[in-house]
């Protein structure tokens, strides 16, 4: 009888012990959170007529789900459109979003720690940046920069146009840099146009949608779904921007 009883002890302290366990587990899991920020990006382009701004908001995010380990390297996500600089007669200059518009994002804002991309802590460190926080990018950066396209006719895609060249210097994947090859600013938009510089900006605005569509309509009749994303899908236009994306996402 009394081995009984201390079998039965030991039984219910195991019982406990896998309790407890269990509900480490469940408020581990309870901390699985999903993340977002939004950033205003604005592009300035001088011209013998003033300055001349466009900006778009886009949206990031990521959900911290699992272990570290499995969260380490999770890609954010990010949606929006391009930014539509109009620059009147002289045209309209398109500063694409893409699939690696994160790494602009990284570069302009460093984790403080090094940890960076997308990893838990930097992920935390974005969404809690301040409202206002404010950046500018630097094209020479491993991220890059968005690359800037126009149309010398806008009713027909197969017209776009390449504004800049980067090319990556050699080395690491981590220390390569961009260096500019051509710039065509001057030559599309007339004597004295140049790209002045791109800020990025932590904002509560919301996701905008109403600029490119807007300039270029028929993007909604060639449009396809590549991982979720509308682009465009004519072969010239594809290859000539080279991934680059004009809207990613849809409203919500």
């Amino acid at each position: 009888m009394k081995k009984l009883l201390i079998i039965l002890g030991l039984l219910v302290i195991s019982g406990a012990a896998v309790a407890v366990a269990m509900s480490g587990t469940s408020e581990e899991g309870s901390k699985n959170k999903a993340y977002g920020w939004h950033y205003k990006m604005t592009v300035e382009v001088g011209t013998p007529e003033g300055v001349k701004t466009g900006s778009a908001v886009r949206q990031m995010g990521n959900g911290l789900v699992g272990s570290p380990l499995s969260q380490a390297g999770n890609p954010t996500d990010v949606r929006g459109e391009a930014v539509v600089v109009d620059l009147g007669e002289r045209g309209v200059l398109f500063a694409l979003i893409s699939h690696k518009s994160d790494f602009e994002f990284y570069d302009t804002f460093p984790e403080p720690n090094g940890k960076g991309g997308a990893t838990p802590e930097a992920v935390k460190y974005y969404d809690a940046l301040p409202i206002g926080t404010k950046g500018v990018l630097n094209p020479g950066m491993p991220g890059g920069s968005p690359k800037l396209v126009t149309f010398t006719d806008m009713d027909d895609p197969k017209s776009v146009i390449l504004i800049q060249e980067w090319e990556r210097t050699k080395g690491q994947p981590l220390g390569q840099q961009w260096v500019l090859q051509s710039d065509r600013m001057e030559e599309l938009f007339g004597e004295g146009v140049r790209l002045k510089q791109i800020t990025l900006e932590i904002t509560d605005e919301p996701v905008t949608w109403r600029g490119v569509d807007d300039y270029l309509p028929w993007l909604k009749s060639i449009k396809a779904n590549i991982d979720g994303t509308r682009v465009t899908t004519s072969n010239e236009l594809y290859n000539k921007i080279h991934l680059g994306n004009f809207i990613r996402g849809d409203k919500k």
